[in-house]
């Protein structure tokens, strides 16, 4: 029934009674003009440029030639995704909790952080990936078991090349469990089990990697692969400033959005409070009520523990406070394990958040299907919009192009009025030539810091 409750909820945050989509916007219509650029022939990396992994344009483009290129397909995708790692979060918190505690971490991720981040892109899979990672291992980490979180990291690295950190956070995972089994009897776990497993896990991570990254290296050239998804990245990735460290703390939801969108500010608060505090607040627990509270499930607590740093250093370099609710679900859990004691003061709190989950699962979708809104008809389907500018430009330019025409400067509008993308770079920037003056052109900066002119 909690499964089913959230796929409703999200149902009524992505849709529009009685079936209308709300039209993608951010990351995702980057990914889903490349999709749609494959779905006309062209080549990632080779015809058009791309900085991550090929995992999500690939998953859309599959979906593009199941169903042809519609604005529907991002919204089912965002209900499947909350809905999935929701379904995931219960049964990792059966392992270490009982009660209604189970459901609350799953039922507030999908109500705060994933509805404040609408957006069908690369991280909701990569979390995905990661969240069905720490399933698996959290029972018992047999070969078997560790072997299908190797693979599982992989795909998940397939959307996202920070995720290579997951194995590492496995990996020393498992030295600290060993080495807590060696001076324990009860425990079975050894060291040359451990370096076994360690093996098993990176072994099954790296053949995932490279063979889901097989064919597009084929297509487009190990050189135009190996640019496209590290050097660009080494280059020109951190010169935007929300992708630096000093994103973290420094970004937050537009003030000027606050008076209307108050609902999302309890997600934007929760998670900055509660990353990176909540993981060194468990440490410190656990270095003073191990021995004194055996019974506690303390190598699950320092799985969960682990997976959540890791998959937070992911983002870390570029903390924005939309990358941080992908990583936060680890936290949730971790916090809701603490406040699930009998002490007043952690009860009180734990039903303060329950408050928060009715309040917002009832007022969230009330907004979203009463908000000002129109609709139109796009050649990607019908498609509702939830702000007078975007429904405005949309508007112009429908009446101003036909599907198939060259457009370039927006991949939203791209993707919803099927225009083709004239160009290989998706953007312009520009660029100061170290050791000469700027040149006043407008340089590209995917291929080289050079100006073209």
């Amino acid at each position: 029934m909690a499964v089913l409750g959230c796929a409703i909820f999200l149902f009524l945050e992505t849709f529009v009674l009685p079936l209308t989509p709300r039209v993608a916007g951010g990351d995702q219509s980057i990914y889903l003009h490349d999709a749609a650029r494959m779905f006309d022939g062209q080549v990632i990396y080779r015809d058009f440029d791309h900085f991550t992994f090929p995992g999500t344009s690939a998953i859309y483009w599959g979906l593009f030639r199941l169903f042809g290129v519609r604005a529907w397909i991002p919204q089912v995708m965002l209900i499947l995704l909350g809905t999935l790692i929701a379904g995931l979060s219960f049964g990792i918190c059966r392992k270490v909790m009982s009660g209604p505690s189970v459901f609350l971490p799953g039922v507030l991720f999908v109500v705060l952080p994933f509805t404040g981040y609408l957006d069908a892109t690369h991280h909701w899979y990569s979390t995905l990936a990661a969240t069905a990672a720490l399933a698996v291992v959290m029972e018992e980490r047999t070969r078997a078991r560790v072997a299908a979180a190797g693979v599982l990291w992989g795909l998940g690295t397939w959307f996202a090349q920070s995720m290579v950190l997951g194995p590492l956070g496995l990996a020393l995972f498992l030295i600290w469990e060993a080495r807590r089994a060696k001076a324990s009897p009860s425990q079975s776990s050894t060291w040359k089990s451990a370096l076994g497993k360690i093996g098993i896990v990176f072994g099954c991570y790296l053949s995932t990697v490279v063979t889901f990254n097989a064919y597009f290296v084929a297509k487009a050239g190990f050189g135009n692969f190996f640019y496209n998804t590290f050097v660009f990245i080494a280059k020109y990735y951190p010169k935007d400033s929300f992708n630096t460290w000093g994103a973290y703390l420094s970004s937050h939801p537009p003030i000027q959005t606050w008076a209307r969108s108050w609902h999302d500010l309890p997600a934007w608060m929760l998670t900055t409070i509660l990353l990176p505090l909540i993981y060194i607040l468990f440490l410190v627990r656990y270095r003073h009520e191990a021995r004194l509270k055996p019974d506690v499930p303390w190598e699950r607590l320092m799985l969960v523990n682990a997976t959540g740093l890791s998959m937070l250093l992911t983002v870390a370099s570029a903390a924005s406070y939309n990358r941080l609710y992908t990583v936060v679900l680890p936290a949730l859990i971790l916090l809701v394990w603490f406040l699930d004691t009998e002490f007043k003061l952690e009860r009180v709190l734990l039903r303060g958040l329950w408050g928060i989950v009715v309040l917002l699962a009832v007022v969230k979708p009330a907004i979203t299907q009463t908000r000002w809104k129109r609709v139109s008809n796009l050649p990607t389907g019908r498609a509702v919009f939830f702000t007078p500018a975007g429904f405005d430009k949309t508007a112009w330019l429908l009446e101003r192009t036909q599907p198939s025409e060259y457009f370039f400067g927006d991949q939203l509008d791209g993707f919803a009025l099927r225009l083709r993308d004239p160009v290989q770079s998706p953007s312009f920037a520009p660029r100061v030539i170290r050791g000469r003056k700027k040149c006043g052109h407008w340089c590209r900066g995917w291929r080289s810091i050079r100006c073209g002119s």
